[in-house]
């Protein structure tokens, strides 16, 4: 059975996705601490075996992070049941799988089956990698920072001026004609009527009668 030694996921890939975790290097409260940090970011209980008949139970609870602290701890039959997980199982927690020694060494001296490396293959992760802890370090200060920033005050939204009501326009075919607009007021006098003038009119003078 060919076995691949390099990773597929990069270590925030592993930390953020379902896949299964073979999880080496550093100390154990730092490889307990990925795994914590691992269910936090997925939303998810973390769930911690360290007993082969602890394990049965706990794979049944999906939605969860399995972590076992010492894969080696569980022998050669408790492997075995998270091989049988691992090919049966569609829906199944995220296994972090803990070493307690490095990984070539656990192969060499055949405490860790092979059968369980391959599984696990594409999630290969050693936390005394070059760069890893700094980068772990940076991630979660970010996320600490962003937890403790206050919420953001709320915007009250702004008002928006009441549009005047429009003014109502005639009707079309409507017999009232539209109001003309006022114009300058004419000072020029009205022409005087007919009857003004008839009585204007001087009366002509009476014909004095001649004496006889």
């Amino acid at each position: 059975m060919p076995v691949l030694d390099a990773p597929t996921y990069t270590e925030s890939e592993l930390v953020m996705n379902r896949a299964p975790v073979l999880l080496s290097g550093g100390a154990v409260q730092e490889r307990a601490a990925w795994a914590q940090e691992a269910a936090e970011l997925g939303g998810r209980p973390l769930v911690t075996v360290t007993r082969p008949e602890q394990l049965e139970p706990a794979l049944h609870l999906r939605n969860s992070v399995l972590y076992v602290p010492d894969v080696l701890a569980l022998g050669d039959g408790g492997q075995q049941v998270l091989v049988r997980s691992l090919t049966s199982l569609d829906e199944r927690p995220k296994l972090v799988l803990g070493l307690s020694r490095s990984e070539s060494s656990a192969r060499q001296a055949g405490a860790l089956r092979e059968d369980l490396h391959y599984r696990v293959r594409m999630g290969l992760l050693n936390l005394d990698a070059p760069g890893l802890r700094d980068a772990i370090t940076t991630r979660r200060t970010l996320a600490a920072r962003r937890a403790a920033a206050p919420p953001p005050r709320p915007v009250s939204p702004a008002r928006t001026p009441v549009a005047a009501p429009p003014r109502s326009k005639a009707r079309p075919g409507s017999k009232r004609p539209a109001r003309k607009a006022a114009g300058p007021v004419s000072r020029r006098r009205s022409a005087p009527s007919v009857k003004s003038a008839r009585r204007a009119k001087p009366k002509p003078a009476k014909k004095r009668s001649k004496r006889r």
